[in-house]
């Protein structure tokens, strides 16, 4: 009998512990939660800002003379529009910190450190490959403007910044760092099951969209073809956007 009761009460301390743990979990769920979904949606804010203006993504692909002059035509637009897209990518550092504290409980073990250290060159290199859309290419597209005998000179600027700028903030940063962390934040759920790891599914598919990610940047070691950018980065934006779903509604689910 007092046996029985010792149990009892063990039980009832173990499900008081559990209710509070999810409780203290509560509002960084909300938070973590309401950041993914923000960080997935703000991805489409450059396609809104700079497509009609520009045309964007499809002007990447026109010759650096049609670019340049779409460039000084809307200025407007190409400010807020990149604008935008850096604010995206600078968020990817605070909501990868956030996940991996909750799916790690920690931040200072190995699997933590990559995902953070990464997700910060993914960063650094998303940031400088935009910042050319918002220093020096509005600069080289009021040159063409102001002489175009210069245009043919101009041009071989443009693409040699485009390609470089490219290889940084694309290869790199969207690519290659991203999918390091993101492939080994998945990897690190499945192999460490805690009460707030990720489901396993999500897990896999983050470990599916980091192939995705590195897939991007195939040909640039000679192997091909690649994962179209916006394959890739719509994946993980709508991982994202399930990710912050799945944390708001289990959060709402608790309080029932």
């Amino acid at each position: 009998m007092a046996a029985s009761q010792r149990e009892t009460g063990l039980a009832h301390a173990s499900a008081d512990g559990a209710v509070a743990a999810v409780a203290a979990r509560g509002p960084r769920s909300i938070l973590l939660g309401s950041l993914l979904i923000v960080e997935a949606l703000l991805a489409f804010a450059p396609l809104l800002l700079l497509g009609p203006a520009i045309g964007w993504p499809a002007s990447l692909g026109e010759p650096a003379a049609v670019q340049l002059a779409a460039i000084h035509a809307h200025p407007e637009a190409v400010a807020r529009g990149y604008s935008a897209y850096l604010l995206y990518s600078i968020l990817v550092l605070p909501v990868m910190v956030a996940l991996t504290a909750r799916v790690l409980g920690r931040l200072d073990d190995v699997a933590g450190v990559v995902i953070v250290a990464f997700a910060a060159l993914s960063v650094l290199a998303r940031s400088i490959g935009i910042l050319r859309w918002l220093t020096v290419m509005p600069e080289l597209a009021q040159a063409q403007a102001a002489d175009p005998a210069s245009t043919a000179d101009i041009a071989r600027l443009f693409e040699a910044l485009h390609a470089y700028g490219g290889g940084i903030g694309e290869i790199l940063g969207v690519s290659l760092f991203m999918a390091i962390a993101l492939g080994t934040l998945g990897g690190a759920s499945l192999a460490r099951p805690a009460p707030g790891n990720l489901p396993r599914w999500t897990a896999a598919l983050a470990i599916v969209v980091a192939v995705l990610l590195a897939g991007v940047s195939l040909p640039a070691f000679g192997i091909g073809p690649a994962v179209p950018m916006a394959v890739a980065v719509s994946a993980l934006s709508a991982w994202m956007l399930v990710v912050g779903i799945g944390l708001l509604a289990a959060r709402r689910a608790a309080r029932l």
